[in-house]
């Protein structure tokens, strides 16, 4: 097993925050598209060196689905999630429904709570919608979102995207 693929595994073994994946998920993804595509140019040369053969590809993979599970943070499982994408692993499509599933309800319910907070800032004559006034349904989520950034943002609190 060649040195980076080693020391990628031991870093998604060592990580439980975001913050301590650092470089590995990204080049974790990268590892594994050369192992189902040897002619892949990741146009890194630390990655680009590196044969990777099916087998650790897998490995790189094991380690990934060992991790999703060690933290909820949507940070955490949307960096694991984009990394086993890049093997495009058929095995893996219930986990795909499953996350989808999953983050889809959340979604719906996040987008009820945001609604329901720009509707009572609106009711205190906040300026939180514009002159179409809607509701709280599922193609609203984005406008949603862009109100409540843009209402935060004016009052100097930023939330990341």
């Amino acid at each position: 097993m060649g040195a980076l693929v080693q020391r990628i595994i031991k870093e998604l073994n060592d990580a439980n925050r975001v913050e301590d994946f650092g470089d590995c998920v990204w080049m974790a993804s990268d590892l594994i598209r050369r192992a189902s595509s040897p002619d892949y140019q990741s146009g890194f040369d630390a990655i680009d060196r590196e044969d990777v053969s099916e087998a650790e590809g897998k490995e790189i993979q094991y380690a990934l689905l060992d991790a999703l599970p060690r933290n909820a943070n949507p940070r955490w499982v949307r960096a694991i999630l984009s990394a086993l994408s890049s093997g495009q692993d058929p095995s893996l499509k219930q986990l795909w429904l499953d996350y989808l599933a999953k983050y889809l309800e959340g979604l719906m319910a996040a987008n009820g709570v945001v609604h329901t907070a720009l509707s009572a800032l609106h009711d205190l004559g906040e300026p939180v919608f514009e002159r179409n006034f809607s509701g709280n349904s599922l193609v609203e989520v984005e406008r949603n979102i862009e109100r409540a950034h843009r209402y935060l943002h004016e009052r100097g609190i930023t939330i990341p995207w």
